[in-house]
């Protein structure tokens, strides 16, 4: 599975993209330039962060802590992506097949 399935699994255009793939995307089909994309992955970390200390805090159980970690790496960014990109999903197909020699399926 792909960074993309992953991180941005609610966007069927960006499921099976790799990283590299996703942050072309990411800066071709917004208006967010690269630092403030940057940006917006510093902001995600530390929702993920704040989901997993807080699950921590809440309990001494390892399943809790476990549960934490995987609900602080999979919603802030699935969320993000559905906001950002729910609009965008026609120019991201348009982007995606202009450089379809970039984004083979392997």
């Amino acid at each position: 599975m792909k960074l993309g399935g992953v991180f941005a699994f609610v966007v069927p255009e960006l499921r099976r993209m790799s990283a590299a793939q996703l942050l072309k995307v990411w800066a071709a089909c917004t208006p967010f330039s690269r630092n403030a994309i940057y940006v917006h992955i510093v902001v995600l970390m530390a929702c993920a962060s704040v989901i997993f200390n807080a699950a921590m805090r809440l309990s001494d159980s390892f399943l809790l802590d476990f549960i934490g970690l995987i609900l602080g790496l999979l919603l802030p960014p699935n969320l993000y992506f559905h906001f950002v990109f729910k609009d965008r999903r026609p120019a991201i197909r348009q982007f995606v097949q202009e450089n379809q020699d970039e984004f083979r399926s392997e």
